[in-house]
């Protein structure tokens, strides 16, 4: 996605739901840092939605001073709670992307078949060693890579089949 994109992106929301969903940001943030630190990390998906959702329902009720946006009205705040939550990641992949300096590789969930302790060390390497190689030669840099970040060596069965799926990961990304 494109910074140009990206931007247009937020057009397609009011003022109320973009303010709304900054203070969703902020608040999934913090509770992903503290509350929530022990969660499994595929909740974290669905975290901003939910708690822009909850957000937006008080907002509504505070703004027509009735319980309506949690009974009767319930579709138009699940609606803006949806928006809420889609601004929000939106916000998010925005720090991500432009601010966040020690952004992971996007290798790093596709090695989770090494040991942890070594996984980022290795995405970060990896990712580094292979920019800007073809399909072939990044198949070859991978296949020789692996088992040094592996405790358990591993077949040159499972090394080429890994590496080949590594390489064409890294060739779509490359493409964009």
């Amino acid at each position: 996605m494109s910074f140009s994109q990206l931007v247009s992106a937020f057009g397609l929301f009011g003022p109320d739901v973009l303010l709304l969903a900054l203070g969703v940001t902020l608040l999934t943030s913090l509770l992903k840092k503290t509350v929530l630190k022990t969660c499994n990390k595929k909740w974290f998906v669905a975290l901003p939605f939910l708690v822009g959702t909850l957000l937006f329902a008080v907002y509504r009720a505070i703004l027509l001073k009735s319980p309506a946006p949690f009974g009767t009205d319930i579709a138009s705040t699940l609606e803006g709670g949806f928006g809420c939550g889609c601004a929000a990641t939106l916000y998010y992949v925005l720090y991500e992307k432009f601010f966040e300096k020690d952004a992971a590789s996007p290798l790093l969930p596709l090695l989770d078949f090494l040991p942890e302790d070594r996984r980022k060390e290795a995405a970060d390497a990896l990712w580094k060693g292979v920019r800007g190689l073809g399909k072939e030669e990044a198949a070859a840099f991978f296949r020789e890579s692996l088992n040094t970040y592996s405790d358990v060596p591993m077949s040159e069965d499972e090394l080429t089949e890994i590496a080949e799926v590594l390489a064409a990961f890294v060739g779509m990304l490359q493409k964009k």
